[in-house]
């Protein structure tokens, strides 16, 4: 403001006639003066004549100084004000041009329509000019207002809102000047005013954006109008005053010149002094507010009516001063900046310096006033060559930015060099900002950013980003790993080029559009080799500031040996429903079986060989028995089964089954190839047995015109195993192969080999239960069966089994003999007829029984007769208490009492068992009875 004042102040002081005040004022004491001497000579008419002449005289004299002095100063002063005023347009329009392209800047690409439609945008470019004009918003190129307070002006052209233009000639707005400034009759007062300013910024299209700024003609009058209002109340009071005191002092003067007519020149000459004192202190005050030096005040001295004009000025220049910016108010402005501002002339000097300066150079600014740059900032070397513009100055740029270091610290320096009205240089200003915590953000920024670059490439699955058009922007190393490319063959391509089926992906960016992620889908990726990649994948959109969609980041991996794995789970989870399912029903059928045993056995026992009925009852025991093998096939499937183990010689044992098998296959031919001194094998041999006898039967089955069958043994050391589902220890196996030279199997069916119920077999043949009992008999015992075949090549078992330290038993076939005894056993079963079935076979082999229909009964006959009972054959499930509660009872009545445990459950685990209590599976045929029975009768308890 103050340059402002300044600027208006010299074009008047060049614009006046400024010899002819100081004659006015001679002339004006001279006559004064003229008059009190000739007062004092001339008769007294003549002195009031000359009295009144000279009155007149003065009067008209001061009404035209004051007439002249109101008009050259109203002009002035109104010349001031609109200078005033349009300084704040332009300044205006120039703050709200930046504040436009700054906002325009922080916001993401947008084109006008859309910026039109901000309301925060539209208060930003439509912003009141104080109270005598607005801004408003103009493309350039077409010349249209589209941002107005008036929304009536938006869509006009600048011509039909602003008709003074119409005068104007035509005028480019779209170019290289940041400023225009336009209006009518320049040099003369008007209010026709229009500053245009371009924004800093262009939008994506290109299109330039300008702000505009006029003042209010009706505001600006009123303005004006008051500040005239003041000044001519002021003269006219003034002139009022002087005409009132000019007759007054007539009648006054008149008064002493005829009593003191003597003291004429006396009276005269204190008139002069009198009446030229007021009009120098108004003339002063009057050159003051010409210069600008709105502070300046007429002082108190000033008496009668011209004290009135003295206070108009005075409060006149009070308002003015209200509407510029005092110089404390700057210097306050200046020294509260917290960058370091430095001024200085020509000579390198500096001529002020801020605050934050002061503090920075530990010296006060009155102290670094006048000395020369260099040595204030001696403490900062780096910075020296970049004042040494005084000798360079056509080299010097007008703005130069450099940084320099101290003790930690770093500035931005601004060198901006300073330019007299004539263009000449008169100085430069240095503004150093300190930006060390900004350049310490900037490294961890640059270290975050290198941070998480490293983790994103060392992540362990396959990561990319997407932008909006479905394009790779970065792909970490991983997906080589996964899908064979690296990350330079996928970037700046669609990502469906790694899709392996497109009904796939269309799913996938459908969840994707609804619900903004997809979280661990199964898809196919299309390896680079061609091969699909079985995946899991989660997606999830980025989005910028204001909720845009950028794109979208991605995870996934290959989960192929996961769904191996899975596959491998879901067959031991249908083995282990299944193993439930046969429990149950192996229970009730061998229920049945037993009891259809029983009968069967006591039937044959009445009947001679020549009974007609003989053979067909021999042929439902044969029935039963085969019934058994289906039950303890179907149990082989319970999880935990208990086995009978014991060191056996494995080649003992093959060598028992191949034989026994032999001798009802005679169209094939066997060949066995055993290792000799094999270690034994910890295993339950009739279970073994079983497995070997299943896997032969297959090999004749794939052999329906006959063939060769081979039987090897061998030891083998294992350091692993490649399938999860067996539980290999390292260490010596004994491996049994069964080779047959049959039709083989393709992929599909060794797919499914072991699972429960599969048979390729007619309806009828087979129930698909023979080698999924195999596999849950050799994972019981710790061990591991693997296929080797191909269509039309034959098949290969081999079966491996944890090889023992200890001394191998030779497997002896058992008689089926029977064993008669004597004593009484009680039974214990909640069946009614299997009760009865087992007291009667028991009885048929001489012995006494007594029969208990639960747990609870069992007690109370024992607590009786427990003296005469020898043995207690006990049901294991019972309702109530159960075989395990009541053998804790009966215990505890009679600790050395033998007990023998059965259930149609299959057989227990004996360390499960109490000590010295066997167990007997139903259904059991009338040998295995009598020989457990006389088994248990003769051990003694532990």
């Amino acid at each position: 403001m103050p340059a402002i004042y300044g600027e208006h102040q010299e074009r008047t002081e060049h614009a006046e006639p400024v010899g002819k005040k100081p004659l006015r004022k001679k002339t004006f004491r001279f006559r004064i003066l003229l008059l009190g001497i000739l007062a004092g000579f001339l008769p007294l008419l003549i002195i009031v004549f000359t009295v009144r002449l000279a009155s007149y005289s003065l009067q008209q004299e001061i009404s035209h100084s004051l007439a002249d002095l109101g008009k050259r100063e109203g002009t002035r002063l109104e010349m001031q004000q609109r200078a005033l005023i349009f300084s704040q347009i332009r300044q205006k329009a120039l703050d709200v041009a930046e504040d436009v392209a700054k906002y325009i800047k922080r916001l993401p690409p947008k084109n006008i329509a859309v910026l039109l439609k901000d309301n925060e945008f539209r208060n930003l470019a439509v912003q009141p000019v104080g109270l005598v004009g607005e801004t408003f918003l103009l493309d350039p190129q077409t010349g249209k207002i589209l941002l107005h307070g008036q929304k009536d002006y938006e869509s006009l052209n600048l011509k039909e809102v602003f008709p003074f233009l119409n005068q104007t000639p035509e005028v480019q707005l779209a170019g290289h000047r940041r400023i225009i400034e336009l209006g009518d009759n320049e040099g003369e007062p008007t209010n026709n005013y229009l500053v245009l300013v371009t924004a800093p910024v262009r939008l994506p299209d290109g299109q330039e954006l300008m702000v505009g700024a006029s003042p209010n003609p009706s505001e600006l009058n009123q303005i004006l109008s008051q500040a005239h209002g003041i000044f001519r109340t002021g003269m006219n009071q003034t002139r009022v005053l002087l005409t009132t005191r000019l007759y007054q002092f007539q009648q006054n003067l008149i008064i002493v010149l005829v009593f003191l007519s003597l003291v004429g020149f006396a009276i005269s000459f204190t008139l002069v002094r009198n009446l030229t004192r007021d009009a120098v202190s108004l003339t002063h005050a009057a050159e003051a507010f010409n210069r600008g030096n709105l502070e300046y005040r007429i002082p108190e001295p000033i008496t009668d009516e011209l004290a009135d004009l003295a206070a108009t000025l005075n409060r006149m220049a009070a308002n003015l001063q209200e509407n510029t910016i005092t110089r404390h108010e700057w210097e306050n402005t200046f020294n509260i900046i917290p960058d370091l501002i430095m001024i200085m002339d020509t000579d390198q000097r500096l001529t002020r310096i801020n605050q934050a300066a002061a503090d920075y150079l530990g010296v006060t600014a009155e102290e670094a006033v006048g000395r020369p740059c260099h040595a204030v900032l001696a403490r900062s070397s780096e910075t020296h060559h970049y004042f040494a513009f005084l000798k360079e100055i056509p080299e010097l740029k007008r703005r130069e930015e450099f940084y320099w270091e101290d003790n930690g610290r770093i500035f931005l320096g601004t060198l901006s060099l300073l330019h007299d009205p004539h263009g000449r240089i008169t100085g430069a200003v240095l503004a150093a900002r300190d930006i060390t915590a900004f350049k310490q953000m900037q490294r961890e920024l640059a270290q975050a950013s290198h941070f998480l670059n490293q983790i994103i490439d060392a992540a362990p699955l396959a990561l990319a980003v997407v932008n909006r058009e479905g394009l790779f922007t970065h792909v970490n190393p991983q997906i080589l790993v996964e899908y064979g490319y690296s990350p330079e063959e996928l970037l700046d391509r669609h990502y469906s080029i790694i899709y392996a089926d497109e009904s796939q992906m269309t799913k996938v960016m459908a969840e994707l559009q609804r619900h903004g992620e997809v979280m661990n889908h199964q898809v196919d990726f299309l390896h680079k080799d061609g091969h699909r990649v079985p995946a899991r994948l989660s997606i999830r959109k980025l989005y910028g500031e204001n909720g845009e969609v950028l794109g979208s980041v991605a995870l996934s991996s290959d989960i192929s040996e996961e769904i191996s794995l899975q596959r491998q789970l879901e067959a031991a989870q249908k083995q282990e429903a299944i193993a439930t399912l046969a429990a149950g029903l192996a229970h009730n059928f061998n229920n049945l079986l037993m009891v259809i045993m029983g009968l069967t056995t006591l039937m044959l026992s009445k009947v001679t060989q020549d009974h007609p009925f003989y053979a067909d009852l021999k042929e439902i025991e044969r029935q039963v028995r085969g019934g058994r093998e289906i039950t303890r096939k179907l149990l082989s499937f319970r999880r935990g089964l208990g086995t009978e183990t014991r060191p056996i010689d494995i080649n003992n044992l093959v060598e028992f089954t191949v034989d026994m098998f032999a001798r009802t296959r005679r169209e094939l031919t066997l060949t066995k190839d055993q290792a000799p001194h094999l270690p034994a094998a910890e295993v339950d041999p009739s279970q073994v047995q079983q497995v070997l006898m299943n896997l032969l039967i297959n090999a004749w089955q794939a052999m329906p015109q006959g063939g060769e069958i081979t039987i090897r043994t061998s030891l083998e050391h294992l350091e692993g195993w490649p399938d999860n589902s067996f539980n290999i220890q390292p260490g010596p196996h004994i491996c049994i192969s069964i080779t047959d030279t049959g039709e083989g199997m393709d992929g599909e069916t060794l797919q499914h080999l072991f699972e429960p119920f599969f048979t390729t077999k007619k309806p009828g043949q087979g129930s698909g239960l023979g080698l999924a009992s195999a596999y849950r008999i050799i994972k019981n015992h710790r061990g591991a069966i693997r296929v080797k075949s191909e269509k039309h090549q034959g098949t290969t078992f081999e079966i491996f089994l944890p090889a023992s330290s200890a001394e191998p038993q030779v497997l002896a076939p058992r008689e089926g003999q029977v064993i008669n005894g004597q004593g009484t056993i009680l039974v214990v079963d909640d069946e009614p007829l299997l009760r009865r079935v087992a007291a009667k076979l028991l009885q048929k082999l001489g012995y006494a029984v007594y029969e208990a229909s639960s747990g609870q009964n069992a007690l109370t006959i024992f607590q009786e007769k427990g003296a005469d009972i020898d043995l207690v054959l006990l049901d294991l499930i019972m309702p109530g208490l159960n075989g395990f509660q009541t053998l804790e009872r009966l215990r505890a009545l009679r600790p050395e009492v033998p007990i023998l445990m059965c259930s149609g459950y299959g057989e227990a685990d004996e360390q499960e068992l109490p000590p010295g209590v066997k167990f007997l599976s139903k259904p059991y045929p009338i040998e295995i009875l009598s020989q457990r029975v006389s088994e248990a009768l003769q051990r003694t308890p532990a």
